[in-house]
C-alpha cells in the first residue's frame, strides 16, 4: 500500500493500531505538503487535567485554550496558529488514557472522531490546499480490538 492509500484509507476515521504492528514512515506520510506531527503519551493522559496537558503542549494550543472539553473539541476543528497542511495526531498507550473514567474517555475519544471527520467533510476551496487530519491511537495488541470497538462506538 502506497503512503497516497494508506493517508486516504483513514480520511474519516481514528485509526487504532497495535504496537506490535509496523507501518514504515513512508506510508504514514502525506504524499505531499507541509505536515505536523504531535506524539502524545497516553499514560500521562489518566484524568482530564493530563489530557489538556498533553494536546496543550503537542498542538501548541493557544493561550486563551479553555482547559475543558468544549474548548478542545473548538481548537481540534480549528488549528489556524499551525502553518500546516496536513496533521497526524499519535497517542501511545491509548489504552491507559482516561482509563479510569469511562465518560471523560467517551468524551475525549467522541471529540477525535468528531475532529477526523469534520476535517474530512471540509471542501477544498479554490487556491487553497485541502487539511487533512489523522488520530492514531497506539496500544498493546491484546487490547486492540477492545480499543477499535470502543472507538468505533462513538
Amino acid at each position: 500500500m502506497s503512503n497516497a492509500t494508506w493517508w486516504e484509507r483513514y480520511e474519516e476515521e481514528v485509526c487504532v493500531v497495535s504496537t506490535a504492528s509496523s507501518l514504515s514512515v513512508a506510508r504514514a506520510l502525506p504524499p505531499t505538503g507541509l505536515i505536523y506531527s504531535a506524539r502524545m503519551q497516553g499514560q500521562q493522559m489518566r484524568d482530564s487535567d493530563g489530557v489538556f496537558t498533553q494536546f496543550y503542549e503537542a498542538l501548541r494550543l493557544p493561550d486563551y485554550f479553555g482547559w475543558n472539553w468544549n474548548a478542545l473539541r473548538d481548537c481540534l476543528t480549528d488549528l489556524h496558529w499551525i502553518s500546516a497542511k496536513h496533521f497526524l495526531l499519535t497517542i501511545e498507550d491509548a489504552d491507559a488514557v482516561l482509563s479510569e473514567s469511562a465518560e471523560e474517555r467517551e468524551i475525549l475519544f467522541r471529540a477525535l472522531n468528531d475532529a477526523v471527520k469534520f476535517w474530512a467533510g471540509k471542501p477544498e476551496l479554490p487556491g487553497q490546499e485541502k487539511i487533512t487530519f489523522r488520530t492514531v491511537l497506539l496500544c498493546p495488541p491484546d487490547v486492540q480490538e477492545e480499543v477499535l470497538r470502543e472507538i468505533k462506538t462513538y
